[in-house]
């Protein structure tokens, strides 16, 4: 079914099937709603009932009309639309939107008439929006193809483009956007239950569409999710932020989103996943999309994520500080050169550190903003300037205003503002920053966070260019697909280890020994003190059943553990399948990592990497990225968990060997893609990361199959 969408946002006729005399119905609403804001193209109400509908001629049917429309919009009960799609088909319309409900969403035989609905639009080549969903306004066009109060507005068209699953929702989202100074929309559609045209599908309508600037989504969840990395990598390339607001992702709110759209939440860490590989930028809030988009309709990006910030409050600056270093930006150390200018000017009650304060002092002497501004900007350590104005009103607003833009118009350095006064005691001051396009918050904290965001998506922009040439090995291993042909369930630590290393995985020095003698001869043959372990693809928990013996020092030992092991595991398990015991090195010192894969029905194969222990399974202070991936991500993996400085040699203690878990997460990404088709579930745990220059070393594994 088509998804060249170039038309669909401005059809030059629309037919409206099932339309209503009563312009308070849904079924009545498209028809008013298009007439009233001056919508130029052809109409063709379809309705037997009437002669004519709001001074409009109405159609007996859809075989009836002279043309083919370029749109039609469905509004019958769900019984009648396989019909009258059907008929739209036959008509060669190209272009479909389905308001009505009662399909996936319901369940039972709801499914079914959606599939139905599949059918029809792939074999007639039909561009179908929804079922339930509740239409699309193009602000540039005077389009206004849908029902609810948010049509009763009118919209100043701009250059953000939203795409939403949610109708109610996504138009909410775009009204309250728009108020008091907000985001100017070029394109809102809402897709409902997908089963043609899908988000993804507007999302690249959008990158393509030269009159958006930035993309807004709100997603319940997709049914191509890895289609996601794509889409944001065009976007990257053609330099158009995506704003998505992703929801549904608790347990609860997983099942919220299914039986709303019939969408699959999906699990978040994978999303988030995405978003980071390719930079799109995860919005919570309505207020969110509003304070992002003002900042990335400046236009200015940020070199670097170095930020200075002035302020005549002290205690607004701890705040922004805070919120910048949470986002992941840091405070630019100013120059010996800047400080000393800064010394010649601000009071000597201020502060020419970063913050700089100015106080209250320009009230006296405007001229600080400006000799304050321009020193901070001439210097080379910083990437943009914050600066919060208090309350600042009045007269002295717009002298202030006046000097901001003054220097704002010679540089390209981002410069954000924090004014907390009324819109209606500074207008001529917010006007003269709107003019030019500088961003401004009415909190710190918003203004932090936008800077935060900004920051963030230029350097997912920077990172996209410099990856370009850092390339995921392709790795391909026929004898690891054979050793794992035909098995299900789990696969044990010794097979599992086989499979690892096949890849170039480092692991333990170990035997598997189905005998006492055999265990005591494979310890003196590693080495003591050995690990000795049962092998059961039945037992995955092998510590819980009792069955672990660590640091065996001698031949007696190993003889008494392999009969303990072998006892315990029976007792835990009685009708596991014992493969024997396996005889292990012990890898002293070393930093337990835990790294793996999941192959998620949505995005496809995925790596996961965490430190062991209290980090990845209390703290939950793991990264993900979608396989496959370059040794660059891996290393990003790698340092953006919390617990990083414990590998980067904190407390003085030496390094780990970063270099080598690096290439050990590479090459766990290639096998993931090789193994994709076999593998659900692998994880490594503990992967032992020795000190710098020694390597790493698998001490454990589990494979699990697919079903």
């Amino acid at each position: 079914m088509r998804t060249d969408i170039e038309r669909f946002f401005s059809p030059k006729s629309i037919a409206i099937i099932g339309a209503s005399q009563d312009f308070v119905t849904i079924s009545g609403q498209p028809l008013k709603h298009i007439l009233s804001h001056g919508y130029k193209g052809k109409l063709y109400p379809i309705n037997p009932k009437y002669q004519e509908i709001g001074g409009v001629k109405c159609w007996p049917s859809i075989e009836a009309l002279p043309e083919a429309p370029e749109l039609a919009l469905i509004l019958v009960n769900a019984s009648r639309v396989v019909d009258m799609l059907t008929a739209c088909g036959k008509k060669g319309i190209p272009y479909v939107i389905i308001f009505s409900s009662g399909f996936s969403e319901t369940g039972g035989e709801g499914v079914a008439l959606q599939q139905k609905l599949a059918d029809i639009a792939r074999e007639y080549n039909i561009g179908v929006i929804g079922p339930n969903c509740q239409g699309m306004i193009n602000a540039a066009d005077s389009v206004y193809a849908g029902f609810g109060s948010v049509f009763n507005a009118d919209y100043t068209a701009g250059s953000v483009s939203m795409v939403s699953q949610s109708g109610g929702f996504g138009f909410s989202v775009m009204n309250l956007s728009s108020l008091d100074g907000g985001l100017p929309f070029r394109q809102m559609v809402t897709t409902g239950n997908e089963i043609g045209v899908s988000t993804l599908d507007f999302m690249e309508y959008f990158i393509r569409d030269p009159k958006t600037d930035i993309i807004g989504t709100y997603i319940e969840g997709v049914k191509d999710a890895r289609r996601i990395l794509d889409v944001g990598d065009k976007a990257l390339a053609a330099g158009k932020p995506i704003l998505m607001w992703k929801v549904g992702n608790t347990e609860q709110g997983q099942k919220a989103a299914a039986s709303h759209t019939a969408n699959l939440g999906g699990a978040m860490a994978l999303y988030k996943a995405a978003f980071k590989q390719k930079g799109i930028i995860q919005v919570e809030d309505i207020q969110d999309l509003v304070d992002y988009g003002h900042a990335l309709r400046s236009n200015r990006l940020p070199k670097g994520n170095r930020l200075a910030i002035i302020t005549i409050s002290g205690g607004a600056g701890i705040l922004m500080t805070d919120e910048i270093v949470a986002g992941g930006m840091q405070m630019a150390q100013l120059s010996p050169t800047t400080v000393a200018k800064l010394k010649e000017f601000v009071p000597s009650f201020g502060s020419v550190g970063n913050p700089v304060d100015v106080t209250a002092a320009i009230f006296n002497d405007l001229s600080l903003i400006n000799r304050t501004l321009q020193a901070i900007n001439d210097d080379p350590g910083v990437d943009c300037i914050a600066m919060i104005n208090a309350s600042l009103q009045g007269e002295i607003a717009q002298k202030v205003a006046a000097e901001i833009v003054a220097v704002a118009a010679k540089t390209d350095k981002p410069i954000f503002i924090s004014w907390s006064a009324r819109d209606a005691v500074a207008p001529e001051a917010y006007a003269a920053l709107d003019a030019a396009r500088i961003p401004h918050y009415k909190s710190p904290v918003r203004c932090g966070r936008a800077l935060a965001a900004v920051s963030w998506y230029a350097e997912a922009k920077r990172r996209n260019v410099a990856q370009k040439s850092d390339k995921a090995p392709v790795i391909n291993r026929p004898a690891a697909q054979a050793m794992l042909k035909g098995k299900t369930g789990d696969v044990a630590e010794y097979a599992a280890k086989q499979v690892l290393a096949e890849y170039g995985i480092a692991v333990t020095q170990e035997q598997l020994a189905s005998s006492r003698d055999a265990a005591v001869a494979a310890a003196q043959k590693i080495g003591f003190p050995v690990a000795m372990k049962v092998q059961s693809a039945d037992i995955s928990h092998k510590t819980e059943a009792k069955a672990v013996k660590l640091n065996v020092a001698d031949a007696a030992g190993v003889a008494a553990a392999y009969d303990e092991i072998l006892k315990n595991a029976k007792a835990y398990k009685a009708d596991a399948r014992i493969d024997g015991v396996l005889v292990q090195e012990m890898v002293g010192g070393g930093i337990e990592a835990i790294v793996g894969i999941t192959n998620d029905a949505l995005f496809g194969p995925a790596v996961m990497f965490g430190l062991g222990g209290i980090f990845a399974e209390v703290l939950k202070d793991v990264s993900f990225r979608l396989a496959p991936i370059t040794p660059a991500i891996a290393r990003e993996m790698v340092e953006e968990i919390k617990g990083y400085p414990v590998l980067a040699g904190a407390r003085g203690k030496p390094a780990a060997d970063v270099d080598a878990l690096v290439d050990a997460l590479v090459k766990l990404s290639a096998l993931a893609v090789d193994l994709k088709d076999q593998v659900a579930e692998l994880d490594i745990n503990p992967l032992i990361v020795m000190t710098k220059g020694k390597g790493v070393k698998a001490a454990d594994a589990l494979i699990r199959m697919k079903d």
